[in-house]
């Protein structure tokens, strides 16, 4: 660390201290996070990729002893920070969300990596890596993409945008499909703000000898690239499991040298690191810029004769009503949803159960019961349940759809009522407080508040995040209002996750499929049975998924729009916000103070920041 660096770290320090002297714990902590990096301005490396691609195997080739779990079922619920020290044993840590920090053994480790607590932020482990020269290095493991749990996924999108570094990993055997694509344009969207992030694509488990010419290989890279929008390198790494001339299989040790090697070189890029040092400094600016705005509403509600009192309280319960009809609106629309979803399930299963009928019958291209359940199990049903999923995907988006309206209307009245004292002076304080409101309000809807950047800091998902991409809807809606617009992809993406947890309902179904005709002896009659058992899958996958709509999705689509609403009104519209004209005065002084030390720090701040150099 230079003294540049040096004196970020003093300054952020004394910034914590004015928070914690303010009685302002959040904003403490945040800054307490922005510290903790900039005291180790390094890169951060995140690897990323579909649930057991190998990953954390990857990462553990890294280091001189293995950390993470390993498994083939997905062990990573949390970003999990890798920080390589040249320290011979390693010293396992759980960071929570109010920046405090445990000491911790390998077993609850462990236990924390695959379930971990409500008020853990990440789990870190200081390593000492194989090459001395990876000392230095910051990887995080991420949860697996298609992860059982569906709240692992959200772990991964909260995190992504504080990435300087990814490594995407895909499986050479299963190859680029679906989920992947997925991810991409994730990645895609939270890489979009700096187009000079190195991407490495990963293409694991490949056969001993494969090179960037074989078949497989090249299709990925295309398709990755595809969905990037933009060039990537390229690293293969071969399986570890080589079959000999006898027949038996071999273990070898994984070759991933190559890829840490590029790695570090990215990470450690002179322009890397001033990109990363530029955007924690513009973190901490724009934190005492919130935490500036929200003193001011105190300072001039303090400056306020009775009349302008009387504006101010106006102007606190107009913003109240908007917060309160807008929760309203979410309300009656999940209660419609909850009303219609399962009438509308009926109706495509009913629509579906013909088709099915139908393939079964139609038999005579089929060598017999047995290729014919396979096909039911493995494919009709699947496409089936797939067709249903997006048609319940497009309901949930027309309702979305017409809930942004209605809160665009319900925004737009609260500016074009705020605006209405612009007439007055420019130093009186209704105005400025109702200017103050109306631009907290645009920062905040437009997703540009300092608090959702950094409730993705070290893994957190917070209302930011939501369920899944549910959360970015909620932004969407109203942030059309300041140029912030989210195409249809992202009302997809939010459709992808039911339909995938959809299709794993229905793994356990088809096994009904399958055990019926296993015992099936009269060939006459297998086609009625296969319907028959076919008809009890899909019945059972219903009465799932009908509990999963009511029980779950809807109350998560619900939650994740009720919190975004609560965080942009957050400390805008509380009823205590006016000073009783008793205390006025002293809370005016001690107020002003306040701000008079953020500018300070601001100043300060404002003398050492890093130039952008093009």
């Amino acid at each position: 660390m230079n003294a540049k660096q040096q004196t970020w770290v003093e300054h952020a320090g004394r910034l914590i201290d004015l928070f914690d002297a303010g009685n302002d714990p959040d904003r403490s902590a945040w800054a307490a996070l922005i510290q903790q990096r900039l005291a180790m301005p390094q890169a951060y490396v995140t690897v990323v990729g579909e649930t057991s691609t190998g990953k954390s195997s990857l990462v553990n080739a890294l280091l001189t002893k293995p950390v993470l779990p390993v498994s083939a079922k997905p062990t990573t619920g949390i970003v999990t920070h890798l920080a390589c020290r040249s320290e011979p044993e390693p010293r396992l840590l759980a960071i929570y969300r109010d920046a405090t920090q445990d000491l911790i053994s390998a077993d609850r480790f462990e236990q924390l990596s695959l379930d971990p607590e409500e008020d853990l932020l990440r789990l870190q482990a200081r390593v000492m890596p194989k090459a001395a020269t990876h000392v230095g290095l910051h990887v995080f493991d991420t949860p697996g993409y298609n992860a059982v749990l569906s709240r692992h996924e959200e772990v991964l999108m909260g995190f992504l945008p504080q990435s300087d570094v990814i490594v995407f990993v895909v499986g050479h055997r299963t190859g680029f499909g679906q989920t992947d694509q997925d991810l991409f344009e994730a990645v895609a969207a939270a890489t979009a703000h700096d187009q000079d992030i190195p991407l490495l694509l990963v293409i694991n488990r490949a056969p001993q000898g494969c090179t960037a010419t074989d078949k497989r290989v090249a299709e990925i890279r295309r398709l990755a690239e595809d969905g990037l929008r933009r060039p990537m390198s390229l690293q293969i790494v071969p399986s570890t499991k080589v079959q000999k001339p006898d027949g038996t299989i071999a273990h070898l040790p994984m070759a991933a040298d190559s890829l840490w090697d590029e790695v570090y070189r990215h990470a450690m890029n002179p322009a890397r690191l001033a990109a990363v040092q530029r955007k924690l400094e513009q973190q901490i600016l724009q934190l005492i810029d919130d935490a500036d705005a929200s003193t001011e509403r105190d300072e001039v509600a303090c400056t306020a004769n009775a009349d302008q009192r009387k504006l101010i309280e106006e102007q606190l319960a107009l913003t109240r009503d908007a917060r309160d009809e807008s929760l309203r609106e979410i309300d009656s629309t999940m209660t419609r949803l909850a009303t219609a979803l399962p009438l509308h399930v009926d109706k495509l299963i009913s629509a579906s159960l013909p088709r099915i009928d139908a393939e079964i019958m139609t038999s005579n291209k089929w060598l017999g019961s047995a290729d014919c359940a396979e096909w039911i199990a493995g494919h009709c049903l699947p496409f089936e349940v797939r067709s249903i999923g997006q048609a319940i995907e497009e309901h949930i988006a027309i309702e979305m759809e017409a809930l942004n309206r209605r809160l665009e209307e319900i925004a737009n009245t609260t500016i074009a009522e705020l605006d209405k004292t612009v007439t007055l002076p420019s130093d009186d304080p209704a105005r400025r407080f109702a200017v103050n409101v109306a631009s907290t309000l645009g920062q905040r809807l437009a997703g540009k508040a300092i608090n959702s950047a950094l409730r993705g800091l070290g893994g957190v998902g917070g209302a930011a995040a939501g369920a899944g991409n549910l959360a970015k809807m909620a932004v969407s809606r109203v942030g059309r209002l300041f140029g912030k617009t989210f195409g249809r992809e992202v009302y997809n993406q939010i459709g992808r996750v039911f339909t995938k947890k959809m299709l794993e309902r229905l793994n356990v179904a088809v096994q009904v499929v399958i055990e019926v005709v296993s015992f099936i002896r009269d060939a006459s009659t297998w086609q009625n049975q296969l319907i028959q058992s076919s008809h009890a899958a899909l019945a059972e996958w219903h009465e799932e998924t009908s509990r999963e709509l009511l029980n779950q999705h809807i109350p998560q689509i619900c939650e994740a729009n009720r919190a975004i609403v609560a965080e942009v009104y957050a400390d805008i519209c509380e009823p205590d916000r006016m000073a009783s004209e008793t205390d006025q005065s002293d809370r005016l002084e001690s107020v002003r103070a306040y701000r008079q030390k953020l500018a300070q720090l601001r100043r300060n701040f404002q003398t050492i920041i890093t130039p952008h150099r093009t």
